[in-house]
């Protein structure tokens, strides 16, 4: 079976991911994944946890704000294995969002986020930061 690992911030924007966190587990495993479910503690660890247990899945999808979205995309371009990403937009602003037409509401964003239509996506590097 395959394996998703969803790490989500669960005090982004205001708190959304967490009326629809069933739903979206709901979709992913419809979508035929295993899915391993992690809340972040504070600043940073969503990238600690991908660096850490990132390799072991076939596809990571992160749910909070553009902050969120900048720690998937340093935790992932330093794994040695390539793997799949996705993002459930539920933060304040949104930028990347706004910018790539990923739906607001998580219920749809995770369709999205589970779907094979893979894109690929324009990363830059300063010293040693990647920012989309």
């Amino acid at each position: 079976m395959k394996k998703l690992l969803f790490v989500f911030n669960p005090h982004s924007g205001t708190g959304e991911i967490c009326k629809h966190l069933a739903d979206v587990v709901d979709i992913f495993t419809k979508a035929g994944y295993d899915v391993v479910v992690y809340p972040t503690q504070a600043a940073l660890d969503g990238t600690r946890k991908i660096l850490l247990d990132g390799e072991k899945f076939d596809r990571i999808v992160v749910s909070g704000g553009d902050g969120m979205l900048h720690e998937l995309v340093n935790a992932v371009l330093r794994l040695k294995k390539p793997v799949t990403i996705g993002y459930i937009p539920t933060g304040t602003v949104n930028d990347f969002a706004n910018t790539h037409n990923i739906p607001k509401n998580p219920v749809e964003a995770a369709k999205v986020a589970v779907s094979e239509h893979i894109g690929f996506l324009d990363v830059g590097r300063f010293d040693e930061e990647y920012f989309t």
